[in-house]
């Protein structure tokens, strides 16, 4: 297609004095063809331990239940989900919705496979790859970084009570990143180290390295038995990764990263103060897909089973009378136990409906930031060891083809996957399968 005259280059940045910086994505940068659909994101964001859900008789079911009373477009919000209200016409609340193998697990182990529906049960620990990392092996071809990962703890944690929700290929732990000014430099910091040739050298020198392993891989892998070679395979994918990272930072390497500034999210956010941390947390996925250096992030609030600072967030968030989160959702049935977890709950919606509104005020050709970004918030358990009727809110992505405006209940037979298929296919990956699909959720697209 011919370029015109007031069309720019992705890649445009500008020059002075020793300086070069990226500028923000113009709408003149795409093609017509690109302008007409713009770039899909995703990002997942879990909390841990389930919800309150008080049962039927007691007193606070009316109005601390946290999925709505009614269903269809007819629903209605109580107050533990009332934040999301204006957000009503753009999204859809799930209920009944489990991975199978998941429900054979104890609650405090799903946060491994939210999003992966895979199995790991037993001392033989075999996850599989997580929705937003197949997503992230599409989308992520066209950005600087394939994704992000992030969460209040940081780190892998351990098995079962993983720090992250993304796996890799190999269906290992992707480490997650908690330091905000740490990953704010990261995605946006220039790299002043060295000129460009000298950059270049070392990651001739890092791939050289890379190359000799993996050579040496070959001839060790023909001495082992099936159960080391599937250990050595296992290593080898985090091998790759290195490799894959190199070349992508290669392929960058003379591109500036956008001019963010700094003072436009707040760096020095810890979590001893949760709402302003949590809410750091989102400002650093609204500017990666902002300015389209990521399209896939997740990002894990809380650690399951007590595990972390984040465990503290509802005492500190809300004052010294409540508990830790852990303790606060083993404590529901008793008097005020299911209202002040519930309104732990209501916090954090609180705090997602500050991120679509970022993503919703934010306009595009076409439509919003919103619009093209399909979210996806929630835990693995319904209540604390319940691993079953997942509480789910899918919002966004209305331009990628997403139906929104319902509250819709399934039974078991409908498997969590069967939704990853539909997302998975809006955000580009050509596929008619996740885990353990039987077919795609119709209901929302």
């Amino acid at each position: 297609m011919t370029k015109r005259s007031w069309q720019l280059n992705r890649r445009t940045f500008l020059r002075g004095t020793g300086v070069a910086l990226a500028l923000p994505m113009f709408d003149c940068m795409a093609s017509e063809t690109a302008q007409q659909k713009r770039p899909p994101r995703l990002a997942c964001v879990f909390f841990a331990n389930g919800v309150s859900l008080p049962p039927e008789k007691h007193e606070a079911h009316q109005k601390w239940y946290w999925f709505p009373h009614g269903e269809g477009s007819d629903y209605r919000l109580t107050d533990t989900l009332r934040p999301l209200e204006s957000f009503r016409g753009d999204m859809t609340i799930l209920g009944g919705l489990s991975h199978p193998l998941g429900r054979l697990l104890v609650g405090h182990a799903t946060a491994d496979i939210w999003l992966t529906g895979g199995d790991v049960r037993g001392s033989d620990y075999r996850n599989t790859i997580s929705l937003d990392q197949r997503v992230a092996m599409v989308q992520g071809q066209e950005t600087r970084f394939p994704s992000i990962v992030l969460s209040s703890n940081g780190g892998v944690g351990y098995k079962t009570r993983t720090a992250t929700v993304s796996f890799n290929r190999a269906g290992e732990a992707i480490p997650a990143e908690s330091e905000p000014r740490q990953i704010f430099e990261r995605l946006f910091k220039q790299d002043k180290t060295g000129s460009l040739e000298s950059r270049y050298r070392q990651l001739q020198h890092e791939k050289r390295m890379v190359d000799l392993v993996l050579d040496d891989s070959k001839s060790l892998n023909q001495k082992l038995g099936q159960t080391d070679q599937r250990k050595l395979a296992e290593y080898l994918e985090s091998v790759y990764e290195v490799e894959r990272r190199i070349q992508r930072t290669e392929a960058w390497l003379d591109t500036p990263r956008p001019d963010v500034d700094s003072a436009s999210v707040d760096l020095e956010a810890r979590q001893d103060a949760p709402e302003q941390y949590i809410r750091t947390m989102y400002d650093l996925m609204f500017l990666a897909f902002q300015t389209d250096t990521t399209r896939v992030a997740t990002y894990q609030i809380s650690q399951e089973d007590g595990k972390g600072v984040s465990d503290k967030f509802p005492a500190i968030a809300l004052g010294s009378d409540f508990r830790g989160h852990h303790n606060l959702s083993h404590g529901g049935g008793k008097e005020g136990g299911f209202k002040q977890w519930a309104q732990y709950d209501q916090f954090l919606a609180r705090q997602h409906a500050y991120f679509l509104k970022r993503l919703k005020d934010t306009t595009e050709v076409g439509g919003s930031l919103l619009d093209n970004t399909v979210t996806l918030y929630g835990s693995a358990t319904s209540t604390t060891h319940n691993a079953r009727n997942y509480p789910l809110v899918l919002a966004g992505g209305t331009s990628l083809g997403f139906k929104h405006g319902a509250f819709h209940k399934f039974t078991e037979d409908t498997p969590l996957s069967n939704l990853f298929v539909a997302m998975q296919k809006k955000l580009g990956v050509e596929s008619e399968h996740f885990a353990d699909s039987t077919g795609e959720l119709m209901e929302i697209v």
